[in-house]
């Protein structure tokens, strides 16, 4: 089955813009992080481990009163 050359084109002009729809956040997002220095995904990790530390000192303080 043949298609016509201006459905054609409208296909592909579609995909183009589709993609470039989809790609246009991640883009930007990844270009404010460069520009800005942030890391957010690095104050997470922080955020875990200090949790992590806060329920060892607390777990273990609180065991010595029975």
């Amino acid at each position: 089955m043949k298609i016509e050359p201006a459905k054609k084109q409208r296909i592909i002009r579609n995909v183009i813009l589709s993609l470039f729809i989809f790609l246009e956040p991640v883009a930007l997002m990844y270009t404010s992080f460069l520009i800005s220095g942030q890391r957010p995904w690095e104050k997470k990790a922080q955020k875990e481990v200090n949790t992590k530390s806060l329920t060892t000192k607390t777990d273990s303080n609180n065991g010595g009163n029975d």
